[in-house]
C-alpha cells in the first residue's frame, strides 16, 4: 500500500505531501495544474529515469519520497535478497541534483536505478493508455498469457530458460574451441610451461608464511646479538643487576634476623633472585653461542622471490596458485583429447537443444489452450465496458528458440461489427483503447499479487453511459487493492473513495502547484463544476446524488 508521497522542489511543486489511503483515490485538476507532475514523481519512485530539467527553477536539488507498506511476499523477498533493512514500512527516496547523478534509496540503503525499477515493478502495476501503454509491448503480451497459465506453467518455463541459457553457453564454448588450430597449439605450449613452472616450485601449504617469519628472524640476528650482550653486561658487570640483587638479599636477610616478620619477604625475594640468575645465565650462554647464518638468509630470500613471482603470475596466495595449476592441468588434458571433446560438446549441445525444443512445444500447447480462455474472458469484459461488438483474438507466430520459447504473439482486436481484426497497437479510438486497456488490467489484476494499481487518464475519450460503466469497473478493481487514478470524468471522480485536487497558483512571482484532499462538500462543489462547467444548485444536486450512490454501493 502507498501511504505517503512527499515532493520537494520538483517542476512547479515547491513542497507537497499527500497521504494516500486504501481503496480508490482520484487525482483531479485543470489541464496544466500539475497532475502529470504527481504521476511523474510516482514514476520516479518506481524506477523511471530522472531528468535534470525536472528540478524546480533556482533549486539545486529535488527530492521525492514515498512511504509504502506491504505483505507482498515477492517484495519482502526482494528486500531480504538485497540486504535492505525492513521493519514496518518501506521508504523509497529519489534525490535529483543539477551537478551530479541522482541518488536512489530504499530504507536508507543506496540502490541502483535498475534495482529500484525492479522493486517498483514488484510493488505497483502502473500504466497509461495510448502508444506508451505496456499492453502493446509484445513481450508483455506473451508474459501476460504465461501469468494466466499458472504456477506449474511458469515453473516449466523457468526450466526452459535454464536449458536455453546452458545451450547458448555451450554454443559459445564450441565457437571458441573451434578456432584456429595454431592458436590451440600455442595455448597448449603455454599451459605446459605454466604447469612445469609451478610444479618445479614444489610448494608446501603455508610455506610462504613460515619463510617470511624465518627471513625476518635471520635478518634481525645482528640486533638480537647486540641486545643479548647488553643484557649479559647489565647482569654480570661490576655494579650490575646480579651484584645489586645479592647485596639487596643480604641486607633483607639481616633485617629478617632482627625482626622475624620480614622473614617471608626475605624468602620471596630469594626466589626472585634465583629465577633472575637462571634467566641471566641463559641469556649469557645464548650470547656466547650465537651463530649468524647469512647463507640461509640468501636462500630464504631467493625462495620468497620465486614464490612471490608465482603469485604475481598465477594468484595472490598459494591456494589460488594450486587452483590455477589444477585448472591448467584439466584444460591441457581437455585440449590433448581435442577431437573427442569437441564431438562430445556437439552431442551435448544437440541433446540440450532437443530437450529445449520439446519443452518449448509443450509450453506452446499450454499457451494456446489458455489463449482461447483469455479471448473469451476479454471479449466478455469488453462487452461489460460497453463495446458490445468487440472481438478479440490472440494470434500465434513462430520464432527461433529463445528463453521465452518459440512463440510470438499479437493481440488482435475488432471493436465494431463487420470490421476486420487488427493489432491492438493500431486501434484508433482513444476511448476504445482505454476500455480495452482497462479490460486487460481488470483480468490481469485477478492473477497479480501487486497491491497498488496506478492509472493515468485511462478514461480518455469516454462520456455518458460508457464513463459510468468504466467508473464501476474501476471501483471493482479497488476492492482488492489500492487504486490511484488521474481522471477528468465526473463519473469516475464520484466513484473515488477520496479525491485530491491539484491547482496552480502564483505565489511571490512564481507558479506553484498545490495538492488538497477534498472533504465531501468540496467534492460536491468540484463535481458540480465538472458536470456542466458551473456550480449551480441543480448541478450540486446531481453531484450529491452521484456521491451518495457510490456511498450506498460501498455500504
Amino acid at each position: 500500500m502507498f501511504l505517503r508521497l512527499q515532493i520537494d522542489n520538483f517542476a512547479i511543486i515547491e513542497h507537497s505531501r499527500i497521504e494516500f489511503h486504501h481503496g480508490f483515490s482520484v487525482l483531479t485538476g485543470e489541464t496544466g495544474a500539475g497532475k502529470s507532475i504527481i504521476m511523474d514523481a510516482i514514476s520516479l519512485l518506481l524506477g523511471a529515469r530522472a531528468q535534470k530539467n525536472m528540478i524546480r527553477k533556482n533549486a539545486e536539488s529535488s527530492s521525492i519520497q514515498g512511504v509504502f507498506m506491504t505483505k507482498n511476499k515477492k517484495a519482502l523477498d526482494f528486500l531480504e535478497e538485497n540486504r535492505i533493512p525492513y521493519e514496518d514500512v518501506i521508504i523509497v527516496e529519489r534525490v535529483l541534483f543539477r551537478d551530479r547523478p541522482s541518488i536512489s534509496e530504499i530504507n536508507g540503503k543506496t540502490v541502483t536505478n535498475a534495482l529500484l525499477r525492479e522493486f517498483g515493478s514488484i510493488m505497483a502495476l502502473s500504466g497509461m493508455q495510448g502508444e506508451n501503454s505496456f499492453l502493446i509491448d509484445p513481450k508483455f503480451q506473451l508474459d501476460l498469457i504465461d501469468t494466466f497459465c499458472g504456477k506449474e506453467h511458469l515453473s516449466f518455463l523457468k526450466n526452459l530458460r535454464q536449458d536455453v541459457a546452458n545451450y547458448r553457453a555451450l554454443e559459445n564454448k564450441l565457437h571458441r574451441e573451434s578456432g584456429d588450430p595454431g592458436q590451440t597449439a600455442r595455448e597448449m605450449d603455454l599451459l605446459r610451461y605454466q604447469i612445469d613452472e609451478i610444479e618445479s616450485l614444489a610448494l608446501e601449504p603455508g610455506e610462504d608464511e613460515s619463510l617470511r617469519e624465518e627471513f625476518h628472524a635471520i635478518r634481525n640476528q645482528s640486533s638480537t646479538l647486540e641486545y643479548l650482550k647488553e643484557l649479559s653486561q647489565m647482569s654480570f658487570d661490576d655494579g650490575g643487576i646480579r651484584g645489586l640483587m645479592d647485596r639487596f638479599a643480604s641486607s633483607l636477610e639481616k633485617v629478617a634476623q632482627n625482626d622475624g616478620s620480614y622473614g617471608e619477604l626475605s624468602e620471596e625475594f630469594e626466589d626472585i633472585r634465583y629465577r633472575f640468575q637462571e634467566i641471566a645465565y641463559t641469556l649469557r650462554d645464548r650470547a656466547e653461542n650465537f651463530e649468524a647464518d647469512p647463507e640461509r638468509l640468501n636462500e630464504v630470500a631467493e625462495r620468497l622471490d620465486a614464490i612471490n613471482d608465482a603469485k604475481r603470475k598465477y594468484g595472490d596466495s598459494l591456494e589460488k596458485i594450486e587452483e590455477f595449476l589444477e585448472a591448467s592441468c584439466d584444460r591441457l588434458a581437455y585440449l590433448e583429447d581435442y577431437d573427442q571433446n569437441i564431438e562430445d560438446l556437439k552431442n551435448q549441445i544437440e541433446k540440450i537443444k532437443e530437450d529445449a525444443d520439446k519443452k518449448a512445444d509443450s509450453i506452446r500447447e499450454s499457451r494456446i489452450s489458455m489463449a482461447k480462455k483469455v479471448e473469451l474472458r476479454i471479449a466478455e469484459v469488453m462487452k461489460e465496458l460497453d463495446i458490445p461488438e468487440a472481438k478479440f483474438e490472440i494470434h500465434f507466430g513462430e520464432k527461433a528458440l529463445s528463453e521465452d520459447g518459440k512463440d510470438s504473439v499479437i493481440y488482435m482486436v475488432s471493436t465494431n461489427k463487420g470490421e476486420d481484426l487488427k493489432p491492438l497497437s493500431e486501434v484508433a479510438s482513444g476511448g476504445e483503447i482505454s476500455r480495452i486497456f482497462l479490460a486487460f488490467i481488470s483480468i490481469y489484476a485477478e492473477f497479480d499479487e501487486r497491491e497498488i494499481l496506478i492509472l493515468d487518464e485511462v478514461d480518455t475519450g469516454m462520456s455518458g453511459k460508457t464513463a459510468k460503466v468504466v467508473a464501476k469497473k474501476m471501483a471493482q478493481l479497488s476492492k482488492d487493492r489500492q487504486l490511484i487514478v488521474v481522471s477528468h470524468l465526473p463519473q469516475v471522480v464520484a466513484r473515488g473513495d477520496r479525491q485530491y485536487q491539484i491547482t496552480k497558483k502564483e505565489e511571490n512571482g512564481r507558479t506553484v502547484s498545490v495538492v488538497k484532499s477534498l472533504n465531501k462538500e468540496e467534492r460536491v462543489a468540484y463535481l458540480a463544476t465538472m458536470i456542466s462547467g458551473a456550480d449551480t444548485e441543480t448541478t450540486r444536486k446531481t453531484a450529491r446524488e452521484m456521491l451518495e450512490e457510490h456511498d450506498e454501493e460501498v455500504l
